[in-house]
């Protein structure tokens, strides 16, 4: 979502023939006068805003990989009262629309609430993915920067990772999805923070809006600490790809943990095709820089595997995870994928977890006996993106399918793709296909424009339907028909 106050201006040039004026005699022509070509510029304007912050970097991100490049990357710095302004060529204002935006606010930039700033830290602006129009603002502060360190991590999640405006530009179906989920991680932050959107994206400071401005500056704490980590971790690991780092409070990990009013610290790194994730409980407000428990731990590696013109890969990944006694467990998962004919195919093999009196006790290398099984398949067809998912546990028949296929590392040259085809292809994936193989459990779902429909072996259907406000309608039913508001 974008403020309106008209900020967005074409510039052109109009070019005006001259007339001469005459009498009865021929006239005589004016010399022609060269008419100087003007390249079309876009501005676009808004503020950076914690207090009001003057002698910031603001930053387009056109290549989306989150570090910026001066050479091809276009920025200006904030002035007074934090306000910003670009001359954007038609090309940069094309990428306005897919690429986030950022703040770099260093150490002497001056923040008209508190003063000169003493630690640097970063803030951003999402992608709108909608075209921008003429009376569009972009205010960025620490709530925006909050919706897109939400979405950041949602896209690795779901294994896009970075994405470039001109990846955006070739890909309909992408931006559609992309839109989607913004749309969707702006919904969480309304419930998170009983603030609505047209407050997290607002100038809070000229409304005198002093609810968004007391959570801005809860987020900015975190923004603050999340920098000077990530700087430290740029050190240590210099040949990252990428280095993502938010601190936070977060009620429902309040709740999950134990805890009262904590803070949080989500680290990833991305090394190669390497990628490390940690989640921790950090001591207190006064001390972001240190650890009080460490929650979650991920170590994923994956590499090309088997055949490559089907773009054969295999992920294994390490988990460690607390238990409520504060010992943890540790398990793995491993994944072996192939693309065939548009579709991507998918298993992934789930191992038992193993108890350890410590962290640094938990470790589990084996990739043998699974308990959970899961086939998935995806593929678009007539303009909608469809998904199956199926899980198997030890006491369903289909458990024992690709026996084989467990503890693949080592098994490249023994095991033939067109056996995992064979199994794959023979599950009921396709969205109105009944479902009645042995299995655990079972998920599938289709999405096209505006609507996500789900339905599941529980017989439950779920059609999810953004508005053009960003506001989503969740309907519920039994048969895909009929739909009534979900309870």
């Amino acid at each position: 979502m974008l403020v309106k106050k008209s900020s967005l201006i074409v510039y052109s040039v109009i070019a005006a023939s001259l007339v001469g004026c005459g009498s009865d005699s021929a006239p005589t022509p004016a010399p022609e006068k060269a008419v100087p070509i003007v390249e079309q510029t876009i501005a676009l304007s808004g503020k950076v805003i914690d207090g009001y912050v003057s002698g910031a970097t603001v930053w387009l991100d056109l290549d989306g990989d989150g570090k910026f490049d001066k050479q091809t990357e276009p920025s200006v710095v904030s002035t007074e009262s934090g306000n910003y302004s670009f001359e954007f060529t038609e090309e940069q204002a094309s990428c306005v629309p897919y690429s986030a935006m950022y703040v770099d606010v260093p150490v002497g930039a001056i923040d008209e609430e508190l003063g000169e700033v003493t630690e640097a830290y970063q803030m951003s602006f999402p992608p709108s993915i909608v075209p921008i129009s003429d009376d569009d603002i972009r205010n960025i502060s620490p709530l925006t920067s909050e919706v897109w360190g939400q979405f950041r991590r949602q896209l690795k999640g779901s294994g896009k990772g970075n994405l470039s405006c001109e990846e955006l530009k070739a890909d309909t179906n992408l931006r559609t999805n992309l839109k989607r989920e913004i749309e969707e991680v702006l919904l969480n932050l309304v419930a998170h923070y009983n603030l609505s959107a047209e407050q997290i994206y607002a100038d809070f400071i000229a409304n005198n809006d002093s609810e968004a401005y007391i959570k801005a500056q809860s987020i900015v704490t975190g923004l603050k600490a999340a920098y000077k980590h990530k700087k430290a971790l740029a050190e240590e690991y210099p040949s990252a790809n990428e280095i993502r780092v938010v601190i936070y409070q977060d009620k429902a990990k309040d709740l999950e943990y134990s805890y009262t009013d904590a803070w949080y610290r989500d680290e990833i790194i991305f090394i190669g095709t390497e990628d490390f994730i940690e989640v921790v409980k950090l001591k207190d407000t006064g001390s972001l820089n240190k650890v009080d428990v460490v929650l979650t731990k991920l170590h994923e590696l994956g590499a090309a595997w088997g055949e490559q013109s089907l773009k054969g890969w295999l992920s294994i990944r390490a988990d460690i995870y607390i238990n409520e006694d504060k010992t943890y467990r540790c398990g793995n998962i491993e994944r072996i994928s192939f693309d065939k004919e548009g579709i991507h195919y998918e298993l992934g093999n789930t191992i038992p977890t193993v108890t350890f009196p410590t962290l640094a006790e938990c470790i589990n290398t084996s990739l043998e006996s699974p308990y959970e099984r899961n086939f998935s398949l995806s593929y678009v067809e007539a303009d909608h993106d469809y998904n199956a998912d199926f899980y198997f546990r030890d006491i369903n028949a289909d458990f024992q399918t690709l026996a084989d296929w467990i503890n693949v590392k080592d098994k490249a040259d023994a095991l033939d793709p067109a056996e995992f085809f064979t199994a794959l292809d023979s599950m009921p994936y396709k969205f109105d296909d009944e479902v009645v193989i042995d299995v655990s459990y079972w998920r599938k779902s289709k999405a096209v424009g505006n609507v996500v429909i789900h339905k599941d072996d529980e017989g439950k259907w779920r059609k999810e339907t953004k508005q053009d406000d960003g506001t989503t309608v969740f309907e519920c039913g039994i048969d895909g028909i009929n739909w009534a508001a979900c309870t």
